[in-house]
C-alpha cells in the first residue's frame, strides 16, 4: 500500500539531534493512524547517524556530494508516497503535523507550502529579534519555510531543490512552488495550524546575535560562497 506521506530528512553527523526528530515525526504518524515513510539522506556522516536512523526504522540513501540539495533530492527520488515532506535533521514537528497536511493537501486548494507557526527551542532577545526579521521576511515574500511539503509528481515536475545553490536554497524552492501553484490556480500554504519547534544550536555555537555580529559571513553563505558555507554546515565539530 502507497504511504500518504513520505518524509525527507537531510542528515550530516546528527547522532544527537536526530532522535528528537524522528521521534517528533513518529508521534505525528501515530496521530495520523497510518504508516509514514522516512527516508534520512545521509552525506557522509561519520557519527552514528545511520545507526539511530536505522532505529527508528528509517531508510537511509547515502548521499557523498556536500549539497543539502542534492541530499534532499536524492533521498526523494526513491520516496514512494504520495506526498512528500522535507524537514530538517535538527527540528521537531507538532504531532497533529500530518493530520493538518492531509486536510490541505487533498482538499485541491493548494499547490503545497511551508509552516510558518516556528520558535526556536529557547529564547533570548537575539533570538526573538531574529525570528521577527525571519518571518517578517517571509510574510513579504508570501511563503514560509522551516519544512517544506507537495504533492510527488508537483515536485518532480519542479525538478526538486536547485543543486547549483548552497544556501537559500529553500526559499528559492518556495517561490518557484508558488509560481507553479499561481498557474493553476492553487495557492501556497503558510501552515499556521500545526507548528515546528526549531533548533538553536547554531546560535549555540556562533552567539544569539551572530547574523548581526557577523553580517558579512552570512551574506556570503547566501551568496553561495563555498568556504563559508562549508565553515557554517560542514566542519567538523561535532
Amino acid at each position: 500500500m502507497q504511504p500518504k506521506f513520505s518524509v525527507i530528512v537531510p542528515a550530516f553527523n546528527e547522532e544527537a539531534y536526530l532522535p528528537r526528530s524522528l521521534g517528533a515525526i513518529r508521534r505525528a504518524e501515530a496521530t495520523l493512524g497510518e504508516p509514514v515513510e522516512i527516508i534520512v539522506g545521509d552525506n557522509m556522516s561519520t557519527d552514528g547517524t545511520v545507526r539511530v536512523a536505522e532505529e527508528f526504522d528509517a531508510r537511509v540513501v547515502q548521499v557523498e556530494k556536500k549539497c543539502i540539495s542534492s541530499v534532499r533530492n536524492q533521498a526523494a527520488a526513491t520516496a514512494t508516497g504520495k506526498f512528500l515532506v522535507f524537514t530538517d535533521a535538527d527540528n521537531e514537528i507538532s504531532e497533529n503535523m500530518f493530520v493538518e497536511l492531509e486536510k490541505l493537501l487533498e482538499s485541491g486548494e493548494y499547490i503545497g507550502g511551508g509552516v510558518i507557526n516556528a520558535r526556536y527551542e529557547r529564547r533570548s532577545l537575539g533570538l526573538n529579534l531574529i525570528q521577527f526579521i525571519i518571518l517578517s521576511n517571509l510574510r513579504i515574500c508570501g511563503v514560509s519555510m522551516f519544512m517544506f511539503y507537495a504533492p510527488a509528481d508537483v515536485f518532480q515536475e519542479l525538478g526538486g531543490f536547485n543543486e547549483e545553490l548552497l544556501a537559500n536554497e529553500d526559499m528559492e524552492f518556495a517561490m518557484r512552488l508558488k509560481r507553479l501553484g499561481k498557474t493553476r490556480g492553487l495557492k501556497f500554504c503558510n501552515l499556521k495550524s500545526a507548528n515546528i519547534v526549531l533548533s538553536a544550536r547554531k546560535f549555540d555555537e556562533y552567539g544569539d546575535w551572530a547574523i548581526l555580529r557577523h553580517p558579512i559571513m552570512f551574506v556570503k553563505a547566501f551568496m553561495n560562497n563555498p568556504e563559508v558555507t562549508y565553515e557554517i554546515w560542514y566542519r567538523p565539530r561535532r
